[in-house]
């Protein structure tokens, strides 16, 4: 077969042309470290990567979400720290209040000194997690939680509980809602918590519940039903605000007074000789739920009420033991609370050291699948060059070749 000059020049051009793609495309994956630099090079290993860097990438998103977290609940679980700390000092006063030695005067004292553990309570439940986001507010991160008002507070945020994707498959909360730490305090199984008087000498029996007609007039304060010297008519307080709202009504037995979304009824339970009820007898009232800004709001008026009287201490000491039982079960609502924030962290730690394998596994996976292996491609790069140097040599002399050099 005959081969033209041309075609020997066009083959041999093409043929050193390749060679030299080949060339610099080795010099090319050793300047890169890469043995894949475009999807062309291997389509399945490059599939593959995109697969893994995009998991790579999640797992990534989720180690930074994961650190978001743990600094949320760090900050919330140091604030509910601080929250214990003050309620054991309120149990402390509580306690100290009791001293039957004690007069107005010392009870003033210890009444002040509760009502700064109380601003530190409202400065606590309204913390915010360093940015500006308040921690107990729900959903409503940028509303303070608790507005005070007269011998109570008012929640301003909602009920909904925040999360964040820590992993592909789990959801941690960030911190509980301020209605689940600081209200909600259970202190009766039934919708309200009516206790006798230690002092009362009649045997009426007092209940309450829920006027559904009116029940959005309920406050969650606390009541107190008196009765008159003559154990004949009664009175209804707002030991809260202090308002009277029921004013003095005659006695029937079993009778229902409606106030402020409240049905009370107050039945002779008893027979003569002894009335029912009796002089001065008195009922306390109080939402199932309690307030632990109310709760202690009703310990300092009772510390600030002069108890010059047999009864007075006693209504004092009944005070005292309701409002330290309360606190009890506020202190249970916290550290029910603290151990979820623990156990959240605990997970997160958790969750970290399995973030940590993954990506070490992952920066692996696309190692082998891309990464070059140099004394494979020096080696290659080596036998190019030669073939190379080998091609273009060749290519002179070949080309070289002519019959006119034969013409003498």
């Amino acid at each position: 077969m005959r081969i033209s000059t041309s075609t020997i020049y066009q083959t041999g051009g093409s043929n050193i042309s390749d060679l030299q793609f080949g060339l610099n495309k080795t010099q090319q994956q050793i300047a890169a470290g890469r043995r894949v630099l475009t999807p062309e090079d291997d389509p399945i290993a490059s599939a593959r990567a995109l697969v893994i860097s995009q998991s790579d990438s999640l797992n990534t998103q989720f180690a930074t979400n994961r650190q978001a977290a743990k600094n949320n609940l760090s900050i919330a679980e140091s604030t509910l720290s601080n929250v214990t700390d003050t309620l054991h000092n309120i149990k402390a006063l509580i306690v100290q209040a009791g001293n039957g030695s004690y007069n107005d005067t010392d009870r003033g004292f210890i009444a002040q000194q509760l009502q700064g553990n109380l601003d530190q309570l409202f400065g606590q439940a309204n913390a915010t997690d360093g940015v500006g986001n308040y921690l107990f507010s729900g959903f409503n991160t940028t509303t303070a939680p608790y507005t005070k008002t007269a011998g109570s507070a008012v929640y301003n945020g909602d009920q909904g509980q925040r999360f964040i994707q820590a992993d592909t498959s789990r959801q941690i909360p960030l911190s509980s809602p301020g209605i689940d730490i600081f209200q909600n305090i259970r202190t009766s199984a039934g919708q309200f918590n009516v206790q006798s008087n230690p002092s009362n000498v009649g045997t009426a029996v007092a209940t309450a519940a829920i006027n559904t007609p009116t029940s959005a007039n309920l406050t969650g304060n606390n009541y107190e039903v008196a009765f008159d010297n003559l154990g004949t008519s009664f009175t209804v307080t707002n030991k809260t605000t202090g308002n009277v709202v029921v004013p003095l009504t005659p006695y029937v037995s079993g009778a229902t007074v409606t106030f402020d979304g409240i049905d009370l009824n107050v039945t002779n339970a008893g027979g003569p000789p002894v009335a029912a009820p009796g002089p001065n007898d008195k009922f306390s009232v109080q939402p199932g739920n309690q307030n632990i800004f109310e709760t202690v709001t009703d310990i300092i008026n009772a510390l600030n009420t002069p108890a010059g009287t047999a009864a007075a201490k006693k209504d004092l000491t009944a005070a005292l033991t309701q409002g330290n039982n309360n606190i009890d079960k506020s202190l249970n609502n916290v550290l029910t609370v603290r151990a979820q924030l623990g156990t959240s962290l605990k997970e997160i730690d958790d969750l970290d050291s399995e973030g940590d394998a993954k990506g070490v596994a992952f920066k692996q996976d696309l190692s082998s699948l891309l990464d070059l292996d140099y004394a494979k491609a020096i080696t290659e790069l080596n036998q190019q060059q030669t073939t190379l140097q080998a091609a273009q040599q060749s290519f002179v002399k070949t080309s070289g070749l002519s019959l006119f050099d034969y013409i003498r």
